[in-house]
């Protein structure tokens, strides 16, 4: 179970939290971003990392348009990016004023609009919640009582949506309507706790779902019926998410941090904050894109 799926390092990025990993098929580059140093880069095709875009505060997500640009979050709001010109246009300029509240992990849903959790930094309230953005800057609260919601996906069909609530080690599915409301909320598993905490997600096309454990140095892998079917150990202890891209979507893209790390840890793991991928035997589906 432990096959490391030719795990191979990708790029030196050292990012102190990366995440969001979005693969532009088109372009052949794959998209993510450093959260605490508000970083947007990009990996181009001959193996160069470039930042494409720099916040002062953190940024927490990415998810490509159908226009070939980029949506992301910005502390507490959501905002565009047009890669041609670098200019920053608010689709929303924030749902709330406290210092310790931003937005996490977020994707498109089948429909083309925009899902992202908003989270608490501080301990555990349960205050975390979903909620939906369109290209109106129309925002709607979509589920609630997430201690630290994070990563997102939908099975190929559209009709189940998958998150992540981390502090709570679950991973949840629930119905998803075409009105853009989860309904009938149930576990799908809860991971071990030795293995650290749930993060980022990816479904293949056999609708096995992968994550990664943050603190548990590895990729579990569920089959659609919630059963650990694969393992993949990761050379730093802190993955954080993942996607499929690559030619056929055949390759996952894993995302880390060093993030909180001591001194001796990163002497360790030196390559904590880095990009790795591994090419898993079924490949993935393409990742929705948000209607601009």
């Amino acid at each position: 179970m432990a096959d490391n799926n030719d795990l191979r390092h990708v790029a030196r990025i050292g990012a102190e939290l990366g995440e969001s990993p979005v693969w532009d098929d088109e372009n052949g580059v794959l998209y993510f971003v450093d959260i605490t140093r508000g970083k947007i880069k990009v990996l181009l095709p001959h193996g160069k990392v470039e930042t494409v875009h720099e916040s002062a505060v953190h940024i927490g997500s990415l998810a490509l348009t159908d226009k070939g640009n980029l949506l992301f979050t910005e502390k507490a709001s959501v905002a565009m990016l047009d890669i041609r010109t670098g200019d920053v246009s608010h689709i929303h300029a924030g749902i709330h004023d406290s210092a310790g509240y931003r937005f996490n992990d977020g994707a498109s849903d089948p429909q083309g609009r925009f899902i992202t959790g908003l989270m608490h930094e501080g301990p555990d309230r349960k205050s975390g919640a979903l909620y939906r953005f369109d290209s109106l800057g129309n925002v709607h609260s979509i589920q609630q009582g997430i201690a630290l919601p994070n990563g997102l996906a939908w099975s190929e069909d559209g009709n189940t949506l998958f998150f992540v609530d981390s502090i709570a080690c679950s991973i949840f599915q629930a119905t998803y309507t075409a009105h853009g409301m989860p309904e009938d909320v149930r576990l799908f598993i809860k991971t071990p706790t030795e293995l650290g905490r749930p993060d980022g997600i990816a479904l293949d096309k056999e609708g096995g779902l992968w994550v990664c454990q943050f603190n548990g140095g590895c990729l579990l892998r569920y089959d659609r019926y919630g059963h650990l079917s694969d393992r993949v150990l990761i050379p730093v202890p802190r993955p954080t998410s993942c996607c499929f891209g690559g030619k056929g979507l055949g390759t996952l893209f894993i995302t880390t941090a060093r993030f909180a790390m001591t001194p001796q840890e990163l002497i360790t793991y030196p390559n904590a904050g880095d990009l790795y991928a591994i090419t898993p035997k079924i490949s993935g589906n393409p990742r929705y894109l948000f209607k601009a």
